[in-house]
């Protein structure tokens, strides 16, 4: 139970501890606390691991926060259509409980890191690490242990690499390939910068293609989930949460940018140069965006 991990990650805090032991009898040694979650593909891994760590952070988030921003719950469902209209606008940090923080790295990784399988439209395509940080706090009214969260890191591994290049029929590449292109469809224009929808999908050269004309995600044929999440929906709930992470405008744009380079980079072509060797075809299209977006020169 919560109780019971935060007694054993300090034990000085325990309630019923009496504050520390006796004279006789040292406080016992704080012992950090592990849950591992497994299981076979579509078990609900990644599922079960976000209910963890909203429970562990509603639990030891400061009643006091400021509850208009959603706490440790993060928004409502009913705030997607507001995150997709607020487009690249920041978030101010100091108005975000640390709990809400973290529980939004989540969307990011899904994101990045999630794809379609046959069995699973949200299947994590990676392993992860999650240190979730307490420290100890004088005991207040809750019979709650005395900690609260003060931060957290995450350490991925074993990114499924090939599926980038390859995708069984039926599957997915990672889902921001095909996040990106809801933004064709994004009717908010009242940002006139380098930063709205429209100057973005310009920017990035997916405005006169679609998903099927890239190598890189139509190898499959497969450009949806069966789930019935919108791609749209997914994608407002990124950049709210790069907003809340700390992301800023500029940043997410080149994000966005550096994510589409590999897009057209998969439809580059090579002509050949005497009998063994070759070179890229200067006049594709889709170099250009290459170059631009990756910061490099044709030479």
């Amino acid at each position: 139970t919560f109780r019971t991990m935060m007694t054993r990650l300090n034990p000085l805090a325990d309630p019923g501890g009496g504050g520390g032991g006796s004279a006789d009898k040292p406080a016992a040694k704080a012992i950090n606390q592990s849950i591992l979650v497994s299981g076979e593909s579509g078990a609900g891994k990644t599922w079960t691991t976000k209910l963890l760590m909203a429970y562990l952070s509603k639990l030891s988030e400061n009643p006091d926060a400021d509850n208009a921003q959603g706490g440790a719950n993060g928004p409502n469902k009913s705030d997607h259509g507001a995150a997709r209209r607020s487009s690249f606008r920041p978030v101010p940090q100091n108005t975000m409980s640390i709990e809400r923080r973290i529980l939004e790295s989540n969307p990011v990784m899904e994101s990045f890191g999630n794809a379609r399988t046959i069995r699973n439209d949200n299947s994590s395509r990676f392993g992860k690490y999650i240190e979730m940080k307490f420290l100890a706090k004088a005991a207040g009214k809750s019979s709650l242990p005395g900690v609260s969260l003060v931060g957290a890191s995450i350490d991925t591994y074993l990114l499924e690499k090939v599926r980038l290049v390859h995708q069984s029929p039926g599957e997915r590449n990672y889902h921001i390939f095909y996040e990106l292109f809801s933004m064709k469809d994004d009717e908010d224009e009242d940002e006139e910068d380098d930063n709205s929808p429209s100057a973005v999908i310009e920017k990035i050269g997916i405005t006169d293609f679609d998903m099927e004309d890239f190598k890189l995600i139509n190898m499959s044929d497969t450009f949806d989930r069966r789930d019935g999440v919108p791609d749209e929906e997914t994608f407002g709930d990124l950049k709210e949460a790069m907003k809340i992470m700390g992301f800023t405008r500029d940043e997410m744009s080149n994000v966005f940018g550096v994510t589409t380079a590999f897009l057209h980079a998969s439809n580059l072509t090579f002509e050949t140069v005497g009998e063994i060797e070759c070179r890229l075809e200067m006049d594709n299209p889709h170099l250009d965006y290459v170059v631009d977006l990756l910061g490099i020169t044709k030479e």
